[in-house]
């Protein structure tokens, strides 16, 4: 279905005149937030391709998911109408919650950052897959499945709660943090790094095909 833009939040961004020349113009839209109920037993599944996201831990019961969009260079209403294409699909099926994120006809994001925002039960298994952009989740304490293309990911997770780590990149740097003598670790023009010393059940794994990836055990 379409993001709701209803009760949408469209603003100007205002920067001082510099040296006679005006800044650029742009806008920023906040589109409602979607709330999904979950079972302590579900898994969370998001499909992001394009921008910024971060996925953080709750103790709420239920799945959140909000999302801005940053226009530059672009009128308010070029930027309302551009974001009024983008749609949320979700699908709850055998006690997983997917999310998919797209745009119609097709996507391209010439001018428009789209910023994402998932608030998940800190327990719950997560999977994300994610084409460009920049990625940061932290404080998930269940089982950690993430897939970004290009650009870079970082995960903070806890270490009495992990029980297995994996990270890989095609071309980039791959580092686990906080594992000690723990971390095994190569690369040449990718780089790989593992760690199995854990205490806990959860699992984190992490692919980046182009860019930088880490995991920060604390």
């Amino acid at each position: 279905m379409k993001l709701a833009l209803t009760l949408a939040t469209l603003s100007a961004l205002a920067a001082p005149v510099f040296m006679g020349v005006a800044p650029a113009r742009g806008a920023m839209l906040v589109t409602d937030p979607h709330v999904y109920p979950v079972t302590s037993n579900h898994r969370v599944r998001l499909e992001f391709p394009v921008g910024e996201l971060k996925v953080l831990a709750t103790d709420e019961p239920h799945v959140r998911f909000d999302l801005r969009v940053r226009c530059r260079r672009w009128s308010d209403e070029r930027c309302a109408e551009m974001a009024d294409r983008l749609i949320l699909d979700s699908d709850d099926t055998g006690g997983t919650l997917n999310l998919k994120l797209h745009k119609f006809p097709h996507w391209n994001n010439h001018g428009m950052t789209v910023i994402g925002t998932l608030s998940v039960p800190r327990t719950l298994a997560v999977d994300i897959e994610m084409g460009v952009g920049e990625l940061t989740i932290s404080g998930i304490e269940g089982d950690l499945d993430v897939q970004l293309g290009v650009g870079e990911a970082d995960i903070r997770a806890l270490r009495s709660r992990a029980g297995h780590v994996t990270v890989d990149t095609g071309i980039g740097d791959a580092d686990i943090h906080g594992g000690g003598s723990g971390t095994r670790s190569r690369g040449f023009i990718g780089s790989h790094a593992v760690w199995d010393e854990g205490q806990g059940r959860a699992s984190v794994r992490l692919h980046v095909g182009v860019g930088d990836a880490s995991v920060r055990l604390e």
